[in-house]
């Protein structure tokens, strides 16, 4: 049972906060309920914050083949694969060994999804320069045509961003590092939570509580889905170096600053992979807890 100087926040979705332990979000039943384990410490920029990590999910936004891959001239170096490349050293396989379902929210769109597209959105992907050269690649549902691959083999790019074409599949070394019983979403905007995904049912369907955010760009399809899921119910923690933008800087501090105050809690893939090799039991905290009494 909680100690007598917790602090209950919420009402039917509930944490609890003492100033020893930090805050605990790992979803009781009730305040009075037992402690869950196990749970995952959690240091994030500005508290210490524990999960339970059958209620958490990993969110990574957005990898795909049409915003990161050379064949398409996008920047070899990219912040995007940047991102990918520490999510494949440290965020993926901690969630491998802590159970935590990873979900993949993509673009996806269909041809009833451009037409009902708000101009705006159309507008946002014609601006669109983060090229090599001058290349340009037309607007949603547009044919990319012919592609060749870093291995010299060719490949048929697809309608951008459309469902099931090779431009809007996970970039290739996640694709290597996911798996078939990940969670897939496709999503028409900028948000995966602004409805009609089927990302809150899947996650309510498993009891998940607590969403670590991941992808890019930070600012856009990151922040929108962040923000809209906090403001629904979820438990928001950011992966500050998971996520990245082309925008300047300050777009990624601003989400960061918002993250780390009203919408939750920052944290880096290191601290992530950290807090799931101090997982804790039953048995580590009485064992813990007899020492302290002792």
């Amino acid at each position: 049972m909680p100690p007598s100087e917790t602090e209950v926040i919420g009402g039917k979705n509930f944490w609890l906060y003492s100033p020893d332990s930090g805050y605990d979000l790992t979803h009781p039943p009730s305040p009075a309920s037992p402690l869950i384990f196990p749970r995952i410490p959690l240091q994030t920029t500005s508290d210490l914050v524990t999960v339970d990590p059958s209620k958490t999910a990993l969110v990574i936004i957005d990898l795909q083949n049409y915003f990161l891959s050379p064949a398409l001239s996008r920047p070899p170096d990219s912040v995007g694969i940047q991102v990918a490349n520490r999510l494949l050293q440290y965020a993926i396989p901690a969630c491998r060994k802590a159970n935590i379902p990873i979900v993949w929210l993509c673009w996806g769109v269909t041809a009833e999804d451009i037409d009902e597209m708000p101009p705006t959105i159309i507008k946002g992907f014609a601006a669109d320069n983060n090229f090599v050269g001058d290349k340009t690649i037309g607007p949603l549902g547009s044919d990319i045509g012919s592609l060749e691959l870093e291995d010299g083999s060719m490949v048929d790019g697809g309608r951008v961003l459309m469902k099931g074409q090779w431009n809007s599949e996970l970039w290739h070394p996640l694709h290597k590092g996911s798996r078939r019983d990940d969670i897939y979403i496709y999503k028409n905007r900028l948000s995966g939570f602004w409805g009609g995904t089927g990302i809150e049912a899947a996650l309510a369907s498993r009891g998940i509580k607590t969403l670590l955010f991941a992808g890019c760009n930070t600012d856009q399809c990151v922040g929108g889905s962040l923000q809209d899921a906090f403001t629904k119910g979820w438990d928001c923690l950011l992966l500050s170096d998971g996520t990245a933008t082309s925008s300047p800087e300050f777009a990624q501090q601003c989400i960061e600053y918002n993250s780390a105050g009203g919408w939750g809690f920052v944290l880096t893939c290191g601290q992530l992979a950290a807090g799931v090799d101090n997982i804790q039991s039953v048995t580590d905290w009485k064992a813990k807890r007899e020492v302290h009494l002792i």
